[in-house]
């Protein structure tokens, strides 16, 4: 038996109130005609006084208004987007929404289904990180100001020069690690995958002929290869399952975020370069941008390809630790694919001679010497 729009349509209210995220049904003239329990607890209002209420009245005068008069002029479309939800109190709650069209019959045409996710709290990491690099980059112009003018005085000012340099080399890299350890503590890892990417990044930089200091830059840059992922919600980056194509797109979106995060900054020029491009792949076939070959920046393929080891030889929340055989095996296969063939062949040597065992087991040697005396 073919079952009735009406039916549909409350078989679909049915299940939005099953959801744990927020949810509504919305008319093409934008007026509410469902919301489930989980938004009324977002909005701090009862389900009669959202429901029949049109979106330009829930929202008030204001940019908002502009948003939605494009959204319900693409009625017909889906669309995904950072917005908010007003609160009573005149805070904004941030959430990304998800609009889709419920059917194509008269009456289902005639309505979206609408699910928000909230992201206040990456929002509130976002800003955070945001204020504290900007008071970085603040302590760094006073301190190079203050050894333009040390340096006219005399060689024990030099000194301090000196010293001053490296505390804002050591703030620097307390940034990145604070940055780093903020992304990588929406996964399982605290922290020791950054710290075992840097060296190896740097070990392999410097196989390929790069100069020591550049090699530890590199190094540095690998740290913040993933800070996007704060964008990323939570209930994708730890779904133990497979990813739905949706929930793939959005955890692709991590590249895009965190060169937004790191660009601002020159002195993570590098770093942003990484964190955009680290998935693209020798072939063409990775993303954002799909590059190929030497299109792809230099440290950005050395950060793909010790990424990728380093995740195979450790558990992750959808799949058991490789050994290392197998996961070397992995990355040949996949030289002049995912990997640019002369780093690959790198890298293998490095494995051969002990030298990535080493790196991994020194980190985890200063991991377990900092737990103990914390």
């Amino acid at each position: 038996m073919i079952e009735s729009p009406l039916t549909a349509l409350t078989h679909i209210a049915t299940s939005l109130d099953a959801l744990n995220c927020g949810a509504m049904l919305v008319s093409r003239g934008g007026v509410i005609a469902h919301v489930n329990p989980r938004l009324c607890q977002w909005t701090r209002r009862p389900l009669e006084s959202l429901v029949g209420s049109d979106l330009f009245s829930l929202y008030g005068p204001g940019e908002a208004c502009e948003a939605i008069r494009t959204m319900l002029g693409s009625f017909d479309e889906s669309r995904e987007a950072e917005f908010f939800v007003p609160l009573p109190d005149g805070h904004r709650l941030p959430v990304i929404f998800s609009a889709r069209p419920v059917g194509t019959s008269s009456l289902l045409a005639e309505y979206s289904v609408v699910t928000l996710i909230d992201i206040s709290r990456q929002k509130k990491a976002e800003q955070k990180l945001i204020e504290q690099n900007a008071h970085i980059n603040d302590l760094s112009d006073r301190v190079i100001e203050q050894s333009l003018a040390i340096r006219q005085h005399s060689e024990d000012l030099e000194q301090k020069v000196i010293e001053r340099t490296a505390q804002l080399h050591e703030a620097h890299m307390e940034t990145i690690y604070m940055l780093a350890i903020a992304s990588e503590a929406k996964d399982q890892d605290t922290g020791d995958h950054v710290r075992r990417l840097r060296r190896m990044s740097q070990l392999l930089a410097e196989r390929m002929g790069v100069d020591s200091r550049e090699a530890e830059e590199i190094g540095h840059s690998a740290v913040l290869h993933d800070v996007g992922k704060i964008h990323t919600p939570d209930n994708i980056l730890k779904k133990p399952g497979p990813l739905t194509a949706e929930e793939r797109q959005e955890i692709q979106r991590h590249t895009l975020m965190g060169e937004r995060i790191l660009k601002p900054s020159p002195y993570f020029k590098q770093a942003s370069r990484i964190a955009r491009s680290h998935h693209e792949n020798w072939d063409g076939t990775g993303y954002p941008d799909h590059l190929s070959g030497t299109d792809i920046p230099f440290e950005a393929r050395i950060v793909h390809l010790v990424d990728v080891f380093d995740a195979l030889i450790h558990p992750r929340v959808y799949k058991r630790a490789w050994s290392r055989a197998d996961a070397m095996k992995d990355i040949i296969r996949h030289r002049g694919k995912m990997f640019d063939p002369e780093l690959t062949d790198a890298f293998v040597e490095l494995e051969k001679d002990g030298q990535i065992e080493r790196v991994q087991a020194a980190v985890a040697n200063t991991v377990s010497r900092f737990a103990q005396t914390s």
